[in-house]
């Protein structure tokens, strides 16, 4: 890397022990810088533990669609495990706010929000613009550093996955 800026080329797609964090940082940063790399995998059909998580999360099975995903997430290369992680981030995060957990739920919303923009506004059949806009109206209600408005965010909408399979 020179100057700050990173490319595909110095990026490994899979993270050795221990560097698992910093190589995530670094790829969501190049997503940011120049929107999702050409090498992607193929289009195929999603693996039926993509679709299962789907259905977990709608149904607001947070924990079981974090679990599912967690067997995605792990062994998958850069850049399509950023995907699923930040999948997995937003549903722990919408569970801590169902448990009003204020600091877990805006910071693995938040976490949630930049792994997954590059993706948006829509990946691998899913509508990222919608989750990220559902997300955000989730934050705007936690931005006090000491409360957050629980009636308000228990009223609002449930958040769902809108999955379409191009397949």
């Amino acid at each position: 890397m020179q100057g700050g800026s990173v490319s595909t080329g110095d990026l490994p797609k899979y993270a050795a022990k221990g560097e698992r964090q910093k190589l995530d940082l670094d790829w969501i940063k190049l997503l940011h810088q120049e929107g999702l790399p050409p090498f992607l995998p193929v289009a195929s059909d999603p693996p039926a533990k993509f679709r299962q998580a789907i259905r977990e999360f709608n149904r607001a099975q947070y924990w079981q669609c974090h679990e599912t995903l967690e067997e995605l997430w792990l062994p998958e290369g850069y850049p399509l495990r950023l995907f699923y992680h930040g999948l997995i981030k937003a549903a722990v995060g919408l569970l801590h706010l169902e448990r009003h957990n204020r600091h877990g739920g805006t910071a693995k919303l938040r976490d949630a929000q930049y792994a997954l923009t590059p993706f948006s506004p829509k990946f691998m059949g899913v509508e990222i613009g919608n989750l990220l806009s559902d997300i955000g109206k989730r934050l705007a209600y936690c931005q006090d550093a000491e409360v957050a408005d629980w009636y308000a965010i228990d009223q609002l909408a449930p958040v769902y996955l809108h999955f379409e399979n191009p397949y």
